[in-house]
């Protein structure tokens, strides 16, 4: 933009970067142009130029924001599969550790094989950043996986039927079938959502990125429903539906509710807006550039290529890991190092990435270069934030629920009791998600934005999200503790190993940081999505989603070998071990990555 007398105009909009800038704008009565995405002033074209610019210099200006447009009507067809898919993917997650220790699987091999499961959803959007690039497109990718989603959902409902359950039918399905759905819809389904807005618009722009935050309010909306229902429904049955049909019933549910979702976003088809196929995927751009410029000389290059190799590795052994526990702590080990390595190796050289534009790119590449040094650039803070946050996630997905189990969830029924699973304190999570979304969206942020003078950016929310994640970790640390001081009833609960007895602690109180870690959540996701998405080239989008995925795997390895590692301090009982340690390692490991987060998150803004 350009300031410049208009007669004709009766407003002028001006950028206010920095007063360097505004001191030359002072000095010069003529034309000056201004780069900046950011539009502090309105001020009236018919007042004389220097009182504009004293104004604008030294005086404290307010944000001018456009207001949001409405949702686009296709973008319902898309969070409508969105609800669905976390339906049917939270309840077969949220009742997957349950449903393994009912047919033998221990505990810590249980809560591993889940993690592994987590890990192989995520991994393998990377190569589903790739058909949607050249193969398929968004739109057909997302379609396939939701066909393939639909299969997988059957084939789980069938092994768990009772008397015929088969753990190789239900691993084909869950660690098979399913993460290459997950994949495709995931690695897709929120960009083909804002690509739907037209970015040249102020106002599609700023309903945009709220368009992220009602995403990820409909994601939890149908974990609501998972874990409110469908998961305490998968072990305990209820509504005529015996216990021992509960798992084949609820994953069969989930198969109806997938082929709904697929029937209802093919029905838009007209509507949508569908970018043409890639001639060279953002994965090949990628990883031609880096081998290209390696073999040009740059070790910045070959160490970002090792990297990458080495975080995959870590991947891979730490499913290998889960999968076969005779291999003793050899993978796990390895692991460890290689994701560690990887990390450093990645994020260090990433920081400022101009290496990767070499002298010697002719013109036709020159500008796949620079996308790929904007995508490179984006790496270090994906990294250093999905790991500082999922470090704290991780608790709430994997131990909250097992802590909740070994409480007290009977509620009343009747004469008799019903026990409650421990996944459905979950809900307390999602509903905080869903109740406070709207209300951080329309009061909070506009309030904090103002208390902060207009910087209440990406680094303050993120920063805001994981003050409240930490809290609920420690919350539930400190409810274990609580737990394992009262005394053990004599019944046993449904979803605890079998044989374990519940401690005289109602389940409720689980409820505290689940809804803690859902308010948290609101201002880190959410905030990670959209940057991940306004700060790529519309060429790398798909893959910086996918990227996203890939690093939370790494987060999620990392996870399943300190899940190894605690084996001795989480037995089958909790009673008699310290699952209160795992909440300490993992606040430490957070704060660790915290702050090159935001460090990375600051300088990346600016």
């Amino acid at each position: 933009l350009k300031l410049a007398q208009d007669n004709e105009s009766k407003l002028l909009y001006v950028l206010v970067p920095e007063e360097s800038v505004l001191a030359a704008m002072a000095a010069d009565n003529e034309t000056t142009s201004l780069h900046n995405d950011d539009v502090h002033a309105i001020v009236d074209a018919e007042a004389p130029l220097a009182a504009k610019r004293k104004q604008s210099l030294y005086g404290t200006l307010p944000a001018i924001q456009a207001q949001p447009s409405a949702i686009p009507s296709v973008c319902w067809y898309i969070l409508i599969v969105e609800l669905c898919e976390r339906l049917a993917f939270y309840t077969i997650t949220g009742s997957q550790a349950f449903f393994l220790e009912h047919i033998g699987f221990g505990l810590s091999n249980s809560g591993a094989l889940n993690a592994t499961m987590w890990t192989l959803c995520t991994v393998l959007a990377v190569g589903a950043s790739w058909t949607a690039d050249v193969g398929l497109g968004r739109y057909s990718t997302i379609l396939a996986s939701g066909c393939i989603y639909v299969l997988g959902t059957v084939m789980a409902a069938l092994s768990a039927m009772p008397g015929q359950e088969s753990p190789r039918f239900y691993f084909l399905a869950v660690m098979g079938l399913l993460p290459v759905a997950t994949a495709g819809i995931k690695a897709n389904i929120s960009n083909f959502g804002a690509d739907q807005y037209d970015e040249s618009d102020p106002a599609q722009a700023a309903g945009q990125e709220r368009f992220f935050s009602i995403f990820y309010c409909s994601i939890n909306m149908g974990a609501a429903l998972a874990y409110g229902f469908f998961t305490t429904f998968a072990s305990s049955g209820g509504l005529g539906v015996p216990k021992a049909w509960g798992y084949a019933a609820a994953y069969g549910a989930m198969a109806c509710c997938m082929m709904t979702a697929v029937f209802i976003y093919r029905t838009g088809r007209s509507g949508y807006k569908v970018h043409p196929l890639q001639e060279r995927s953002a994965l090949a751009a990628v990883l031609g550039s880096l081998l290209e410029v390696s073999r040009e000389g740059s070790r910045q290059a070959a160490v970002v290529t090792v990297g990458i190799f080495l975080l995959t590795v870590s991947i891979f052994l730490s499913a290998l890991q889960s999968l076969v526990p005779s291999l003793g702590q050899g993978p796990m080990l390895m692991a460890f190092f290689a994701a560690l390595i990887g990390t450093m190796a990645v994020v260090l050289p990433c920081r400022h990435p101009q290496w990767i534009l070499s002298e010697s790119s002719d013109n036709e590449n020159a500008r796949e270069r620079r996308d790929v040094h904007d995508f490179l650039k984006l790496l270090p803070v994906l990294i250093t934030g999905s790991i500082a946050f999922n470090a704290l996630y991780n608790c709430m997905q994997f131990w909250y629920a097992q802590q909740a189990c070994q409480m007290d969830v009977r509620v009343p029924v009747g004469t008799g009791t019903f026990q409650l699973s421990g996944s459905f304190f979950n809900i307390a999570d999602c509903l905080a998600i869903v109740a406070i979304t709207p209300l951080a969206v329309l009061f909070l942020d506009p309030a904090l934005t103002r208390a902060f003078r207009g910087h209440f950016g990406h680094g303050e929310k993120f920063a805001l999200g994981m003050v409240i994640a930490t809290m609920s970790v420690m919350a539930a640390a400190r409810l274990e503790v609580l737990r394992k001081g009262a005394p053990v009833l004599s019944e046993t609960s449904n979803c605890a190993p079998p044989g374990v007895g519940m401690s005289d602690m109602k389940g409720a109180w689980m409820m505290l940081p689940f809804f803690l870690m859902g308010t948290a959540e609101i201002y880190t996701q959410p905030t990670l999505l959209h940057y991940a998405y306004s700060k790529s080239p519309a060429s790398m989008r798909t893959l910086a989603m996918a990227s996203s995925f890939f690093i939370a795997a790494v987060s999620s390895a990392l996870f399943a070998l300190l899940v190894s590692a605690l084996g001795p301090y989480m037995p089958n009982d909790l009673n008699h071990g310290h699952l209160e340690y795992g909440y300490y390692i993992n606040v430490a490991i957070g704060a660790t990555f915290l702050l090159p987060a935001m460090s990375l998150l600051n300088d990346g803004c600016k």
